[in-house]
């Protein structure tokens, strides 16, 4: 599948030092974001930022020179103080400092460039940006790194701007599973923050960052520019299910544990041939012949048992029919009576467990 990028490119005019950056969307957030990233990579803020006409930053641009700017732009300019200037309409000469230099990645980096995925274009574009500073400027006669030293002292400060004002943060409510929607595709947070609100940010169109109420990062993803309405595995998902089923996998080996150990090879004969016959269920059928340990010998059962495996009867039903002609086991007597009433220490099987044994019971 393809995928459109867009390239922002930020230039300072003296030394022609060059910041690049890319996006998978064209928002006016996107382009505010990467001039933002311009300024931090060199440094400082200039005084004035030439621009074209696009719509994220102007609305409109008349004949005598009124211009309507965008509003999140706008407040990025107040906040950095620089003063924006967009070119005149259908002029080549400012139109061309704007629209040139994109001719240059265009054709050294962009033309024939293979990628196995997006991802692999940062280091790319990164490799062509240091490279292109560090070379000596056809024109200039003297590389853009070696001019930036005399230029840098000219920029300002860079000012300290909450990030919450500047780029958009939207509120998002995480499931009850531990994932936060965006986009059409979900992503895992912390099981502690299911059903609390948290902060969700789009990075360049390409990364999504989600962040505490207190502004903190909690974790970023790359978003997929293919696939919409991926719900990747959730890591504390998947500790949780490790858990359970190991812990599964120790009730069901306590199961034929526990009957290996009272039937000896008779239940070790049973057991191959209920996996045969019953499978997935075979655990349950154990667990119910073992239950009527409780009321009948271990020598009766095991009788009944050689019995089943001889007519290929492997079904804890069957096991129950054949133990009806054989006595209980013996009940242990209770204590006298005494004038606060019964004494019940003696007697450990619940009045409970007889609702599990009545097919078995003689009447």
């Amino acid at each position: 599948k393809s995928v459109k990028i867009y390239i922002h490119e930020v230039v300072l005019s003296y030394s022609r030092k060059k910041y690049w950056n890319y996006s998978l969307s064209i928002t006016s957030e996107d382009i505010i974001r990467a001039i933002c990233l311009g300024i931090n990579y060199f440094n400082g803020v200039p005084l004035e930022l030439v621009i074209d006409n696009p719509k994220q930053m102007i609305i409109t641009h008349r004949k005598d020179g009124v211009v309507r700017y965008n509003d999140d732009f706008l407040r990025f300019c107040g906040l950095y103080g620089i003063e924006p200037s967009p070119c005149r309409n259908y002029r080549a000469r400012t139109k061309g400092k704007v629209e040139r230099p994109f001719y240059y990645i265009q054709e050294h980096l962009l033309r024939g460039l293979e990628l196995n995925e997006i991802s692999e274009f940062d280091n790319k574009l990164n490799e062509f940006m240091e490279g292109y500073n560090l070379r000596l400027h056809s024109s200039l006669k003297e590389s853009p790194d070696n001019r930036f030293e005399k230029e840098s002292p000219n920029l300002r400060e860079i000012p300290v701007v909450e990030p919450q004002i500047l780029h958009k943060r939207e509120t998002r409510k995480v499931t009850n599973d531990g994932y936060v929607s965006f986009d059409g595709s979900f992503y895992p947070v912390p099981m502690k923050r299911c059903l609390s609100e948290l902060w969700v940010e789009s990075f360049l169109g390409r990364i999504i960052k989600i962040y505490e109420p207190s502004g903190e990062l909690i974790s970023s993803f790359w978003i997929n520019p293919f696939d919409k309405g991926i719900r990747p595995v959730h890591p504390e998902h998947k500790i949780i299910n490790e858990v359970y089923a190991a812990k599964k996998r120790e009730i069901k080996n306590a199961l034929v544990t526990r009957f290996i150990t009272l039937f000896g090879s008779v239940g070790e004969g049973y057991i191959a041939g209920l996996r045969e016959a019953t499978g997935a269920n075979t655990y349950w059928h154990l667990s119910q012949i073992l239950a009527c340990c409780e009321v009948y010998t271990t020598e009766v059962i095991s009788e009944v048992l050689k019995e089943c495996i001889k007519v290929g009867a492997y079904h804890k039903n069957s096991v129950l029919r054949l133990l009806k002609p054989y006595s209980l086991k013996a009940i242990p007597s209770c204590l006298p009576f005494s004038h606060h009433g019964l004494h019940v220490e003696g007697v450990s099987r619940p009045l409970a467990f007889y609702a599990g044994i009545k097919e078995v019971c003689h009447e």
